[in-house]
């Protein structure tokens, strides 16, 4: 089993093309330097159809990043990268919603 760190991005960002320009380059190589940390990955949403009526979520980006344990998860929430990886969040444009963290195992079903 695995620990995933999710960091949901909800709103609208003022340039949604400079925002992931520097996710993908300066704040994730920051996020690199995490202890203990597997991988990163970013979600982007997509148009889908659902026939059944669904509540559809309003997520601009939902980053994860993939542990092997809650105790990796944890060291690396505490080490100094993590201050920095926050600090370089003012460097983002600006978002007009909300940005929600969770941590979770993965129990993979199939």
């Amino acid at each position: 089993m695995s620990v995933s760190y999710f960091v949901r991005y909800v709103g609208t960002v003022e340039d949604a093309r400079q925002f992931l320009q520097h996710y993908r380059t300066e704040h994730a190589a920051i996020m690199r330097e995490y202890p203990r940390i597997r991988s990163c990955r970013l979600h982007h949403p997509v148009d889908w159809d659902d026939p059944v009526a669904v509540n559809k979520d309003a997520v601009f980006l939902l980053a994860e990043l993939v542990f092997d344990s809650v105790e990796d998860l944890n060291f690396s929430l505490h080490s100094e990268v993590r201050q920095k990886s926050r600090a370089d969040f003012m460097n983002f444009p600006r978002l007009e919603g909300e940005v929600r963290h969770l941590a979770v195992s993965t129990e993979i079903l199939f």
